[in-house]
């Protein structure tokens, strides 16, 4: 693996079973199982800042369920939460942010109003046989890797099938030409998301180290160019919607806060 300066390719697919060759489970699937993926659109910035910096501070050392922050822009931000036990952890979750809530004094329900406007969340589960990671790829390495290129992919339902088994020999194409500046990890969207979607998040140390690495394995691709083009073809034309999200993770509003 050259760098975590590389970009790191992240895939949500629908909870059905992907093609493609077993791999070995890496620790990062341990670690998450499952996420929250929640969206806060027409956010107040100022105000979602200083709710989350308070509760980081309230949470600290409490050993409660951990987020990541990302913007997209200073209207819209993403929160991702891990699901330590998949599916099983939501309900305690969610028990635990009422009762938190509950908690609030005046000024921080103030806070808690004035910080955003609409909310959406949806479940993602990790597909590691669509997945490729360096070998002990961990939760950390993912948090050192701020920047993040999203797309969610709205899948036609009678070629879901087609989309998935593409994108899993596209991967096999990359470890057969040795790619190693790209790390895939696959999620199945579950509750919250619209019928069979896929959302894949390349990550890196920035802008500029996501669109070098890109270009590098464009360089290697060139040796089975027309296959890859031919597997790319079939996931757009399984596609009938394609979302873009670019994000950036906060370490000061996510829990636990990473130190630079």
């Amino acid at each position: 693996m050259r760098s975590f300066a590389s970009a790191v390719f992240v895939a949500a697919i629908l909870a059905i079973p992907a093609s493609g060759p077993a791999q070995e489970v890496a620790p990062i699937f341990e670690q998450v199982p499952a996420v929250m993926y929640e969206t806060y659109s027409n956010i107040n910035q100022p105000a979602f800042n200083e709710y989350f910096e308070m509760l980081v501070a309230k949470y600290t050392e409490s050993g409660g369920h951990g987020w990541a922050i990302y913007f997209e822009n200073p209207k819209v931000a993403h929160r991702i939460t891990v699901l330590e036990d998949g599916l099983a952890t939501v309900p305690g979750l969610q028990r635990a942010r009422v009762e938190s809530f509950q908690e609030f004094n005046e000024a921080q329900m103030e806070l808690w109003n004035s910080a955003w406007g609409s909310r959406h969340a949806a479940i993602y589960s990790t597909a590691p046989n669509l997945s490729y990671v360096p070998e002990g790829f961990t939760v950390d390495d993912i948090r050192r890797l701020p920047y993040v290129r999203t797309r969610i992919h709205y899948l036609k339902w009678n070629q879901a099938g087609a989309f998935r088994q593409a994108l899993a020999r596209r991967g096999e194409l990359d470890r057969e030409a040795g790619i190693d500046n790209l790390v895939l990890t696959a999620w199945n969207g579950g509750l919250g998301a619209v019928g069979q979607s896929v959302m894949i998040r390349v990550s890196a140390e920035s802008l500029m180290a996501d669109r070098e690495a890109l270009a590098e394995r464009m360089e290697i691709r060139q040796g089975y160019w027309d296959e890859w083009i031919r597997l790319t073809r079939i996931m757009n034309d399984a596609t009938w919607k394609i979302e873009t999200h670019d994000q950036t993770r906060v370490n000061d509003l996510s829990y636990p806060a990473l130190s630079n």
